[in-house]
């Protein structure tokens, strides 16, 4: 190798010395990422920056003990928001990072409709930030994004809460399955429908393909936002006829239906 090396003049020697040494600072010291939000700071543990993290609005206690969304109306003294009180869900229970509003709504609105997929991979770590603080969401057997229909994932390029549950599958060190349930019903927007309709909007949406190494298996499916709850109870009810032994949710915001705060 250094025979090779003394046929080439110092310049070269010099540059091929600094390009390995380059590798190898970059190997050891990775390049700090920028936030992928704001583009003006470093990125916090491959997320988003620490003042873009800040602009969001944390779930805090108190909260559905079913759902997970913030109580703001007090129901018979119980620790059950009144939108579960009055539907049947199938997922055991659902937690959220944070409120679907302000900052949390326009991130997830660019990784939608505006092609971000790097703000999945980013929007993710803050699933993977949750799951360390709650040891109940790190036993799982299989993690299972909600998926979109094809024309849709044709349109878009990918399914946001596929890539949202990526960093989640490293983290845990389980099996991210995408192939067990579709979409084959192409449904109206959730968004735009009232409460009792988005549970007849979503109904036969889904449908099992694969049921390998679904029986007895505690699934975590996960999405981008859970509003009124019905796309993941439905896609939970199936997965549990399927096989399934429990089914949890986690998603990155969760939209509050009520308007009046508990007094505590």
């Amino acid at each position: 190798m250094f025979l090779g090396m003394m046929s080439m003049d110092y310049v070269e020697v010099k540059k091929w010395f600094y390009q390995v040494g380059a590798g190898l600072i970059e190997l050891i010291y990775p390049a700090t990422k920028e936030c992928p939000v704001c583009r003006q700071e470093p990125c916090y543990r491959q997320g988003i920056g620490r003042s873009c993290f800040q602009k969001i609005g944390l779930i805090i206690p108190p909260i559905c003990r079913k759902c997970g969304r913030p109580l703001r109306l007090k129901v018979e003294d119980d620790d059950t928001c009144r939108q579960c009180s009055e539907h049947q869900y199938y997922f055991s229970k659902a937690r959220a990072v944070g409120l679907y509003e302000g900052a949390l709504r326009e991130y997830l609105s660019e990784l939608k409709y505006r092609y971000r997929p790097d703000l999945g991979e980013a929007l993710g770590r803050l699933l993977v930030e949750w799951v360390r603080l709650d040891r109940e969401y790190q036993k799982n057997d299989l993690i299972v994004p909600i998926p979109i229909h094809r024309q849709k994932l044709e349109l878009r390029g990918y399914n946001q809460a596929e890539l949202l549950a990526n960093p989640l599958q490293r983290y845990l060190g389980i099996k991210l399955r995408s192939d067990i349930i579709v979409r084959d019903k192409l449904t109206e927007s959730q968004n735009s429908l009232s409460k009792d309709k988005r549970f007849s909007n979503i109904a036969g949406a889904f449908r099992v393909v694969n049921t390998q190494g679904l029986s007895g298996a505690s699934v975590l499916l996960v999405d981008d936002i859970l509003t009124t709850g019905a796309t993941a109870s439905e896609a939970a009810r199936l997965l549990l006829r399927a096989g399934a032994l429990k089914v949890k949710v986690l998603t990155l915001a969760v939209g509050v239906i009520d308007t009046t705060w508990v007094e505590n």
